[in-house]
């Protein structure tokens, strides 16, 4: 299993991943942007899930998910290839 962990999300300092040889190894940066929109489609997808209105979380869940799935593809793919566990912190 591979460890994925975000530091600050809006950094573009990039992120690392436990590899299989059971050390840590740093990955590229986002641009800061494109890191944004992931953290703010993160931060809406856990905000849906209180909807209370019948179908509306997944309505808003869908969308979302296949935005965060794209970049996270975009970005980890070869890393995610084989299942994985992406970890993000997203405090302040």
């Amino acid at each position: 299993m591979k460890f994925i962990v975000f530091g600050q999300i809006g950094s573009d300092a990039g992120y690392w991943y436990l590899g299989p040889d059971g050390k840590w190894h740093h990955g590229g940066g986002w641009g800061v942007d494109s890191f944004i929109e992931v953290n703010r489609a993160l931060t809406i997808l856990g905000e849906a899930a209180r909807f209370k209105t019948p179908g509306l979380a997944d309505s808003v869940s869908k969308r979302l998910t296949e935005f965060v799935q794209k970049e996270l593809g975009a970005h980890l793919g070869d890393h995610l290839k084989d299942g994985g566990v992406v970890i993000i912190n997203a405090s302040r």
